[in-house]
């Protein structure tokens, strides 16, 4: 299955490049290089909407099954929220002049969503792939890294201090879908520069 699914995402990939020259008149690297740092600020947004995306770190895996099945676990993650909130179980009061808005948001987050496991997800796996293994590492690690900033220096340490001194976790394991995106954006747009 693992092969499977990352021979699916190298013939989407493919698939990509032609359906892009062949419908918008364009390369998909070229494009896919240019919106990727406006992909990672989305992802980070989506990922601060809903506090959890760095608790998946399957979204970095290495491993094309389990990157695949997170992939899908975001993209229905928003949907199943606005059913549940438009549930009548759990409204305090009825929903109201709030549908129709509602209902254009799920469309277009549906459509949205679509877009991105198609045109985004394939790619960004072989993005992940090269600038997530600093994320995998930090995962597999149990070092601790803490530092401060005092008198406008900043302190290392390899332990874990009292927390109240200010120091804070720098080991860079609490964020790896934001680390890796961080990173992909950073090379995209290097990419996009070197592509010009």
């Amino acid at each position: 299955m693992t092969a499977l699914a990352l021979v699916g995402l190298g013939l989407v990939s493919v698939a990509n490049v032609f359906a892009f020259r062949a419908f918008f008149d364009r390369s998909y690297v070229e494009w896919y290089s240019n919106a990727g740092p406006f992909i990672a600020l989305a992802t980070a947004a989506f990922g601060a909407a809903w506090g959890g995306l760095d608790k998946n770190p399957a979204l970095v895996s290495a491993n094309p099954l389990a990157y695949v099945g997170a992939c899908f676990q975001v993209a229905g993650l928003p949907l199943i929220a606005i059913g549940a909130h438009l549930r009548s179980k759990n409204r305090l009061r009825p929903v109201g002049m709030e549908l129709l808005p509602i209902a254009v948001l799920a469309l277009l987050l549906t459509v949205a969503m679509l877009a991105w496991m198609v045109f985004v997800v394939p790619a960004q796996y072989f993005l992940f792939l090269l600038v997530g293994a600093l994320s995998r590492v930090a995962l597999t690690s149990s070092a601790q890294i803490s530092a401060r900033i005092r008198s406008g220096r900043v302190e290392i340490l390899e332990t874990r201090p009292k927390p109240e001194d200010g120091w804070w976790d720098a080991s860079m394991r609490d964020k790896p879908v934001t680390l890796a995106s961080a990173f992909g954006a950073a090379l995209l747009f290097l990419l996009s520069l070197l592509w010009k």
